[in-house]
């Protein structure tokens, strides 16, 4: 008897940059190529084939990977994902802010993905924490080995620096009212529960300061999954 594996598991959400199987399954798809350059291609002031295009974009099944698309690859001509060039600029400006942990396990995992600098950072840190080789971590970033050494050097460095710091500002451990030992002006005890969830009580612009036995714990588990 013989078997036929089928890989029936759930498909990625990332795709790569020259990723283009979403084509296939766009609205615009099959259109006359005249016709296609006439809506999506228009001037700056045809206004009537971009209300056009963009009524065929408000109904397209792959609208985000159409968008996303065009912003990881620096398009800057034409209508994609239902935003024209001068509506997409403030989606290019925050895309180097973005720090989304799906996107970092996919490349660990060996993904062609366009990471932003903080994703980059994250990787970096993860390559630390497991040990990688300066040479994994060129070719999962697309860089020079050197350039990769370098990049690993200053996340030691800001490693060794932050366990200078901790070990320089704890505090002394005092009795407390009724004989037991608590730290002097050291976080309340709700503050350790909150380590798998370092964003409650603080706001986006708040700096919570974690001791390094919490936060590098913390670190290794959301990459966990991508080993």
């Amino acid at each position: 008897m013989r078997y036929i594996t089928t890989n029936a598991g759930p498909q990625p959400t990332i795709r790569s940059i020259a990723d283009h199987s979403w084509h296939s399954r766009a609205a615009c798809y099959g259109i006359n190529p005249k016709e296609a350059d006439r809506l999506f291609f228009h001037g700056p002031r045809n206004f009537r084939d971009r209300q056009q295009a963009k009524q065929v974009c408000a109904a397209c099944p792959v609208q985000r990977d159409c968008l996303n698309f065009a912003l990881e690859n620096g398009v800057e001509h034409g209508l994609w994902g239902g935003l024209t060039l001068k509506e997409r600029a403030k989606w290019r400006d925050k895309l180097d802010n973005r720090l989304d942990y799906t996107r970092v396990r996919s490349a660990i995992n060996g993904r062609d993905v366009r990471l932003s600098s903080l994703e980059r950072k994250a990787v970096v840190r993860y390559a630390c924490a497991r040990g990688w080789s300066t040479t994994r971590l060129a070719h999962v970033l697309g860089i020079s080995v050197e350039w990769a050494r370098d990049r690993m050097s200053e996340e030691a460095r800001a490693i060794e620096d932050r366990d200078r710091h901790n070990v320089h500002s704890d505090p002394a451990p005092v009795a407390g009212p009724k004989g037991d030992e608590s730290s002097a002006g050291g976080p309340p005890p709700s503050s350790v529960q909150d380590a798998d969830n370092p964003d409650a009580g603080h706001t986006g612009d708040d700096i919570v300061p974690v001791d390094r036995h919490v936060h590098t714990p913390v670190i290794v588990g959301d990459f966990r999954k991508a080993a």
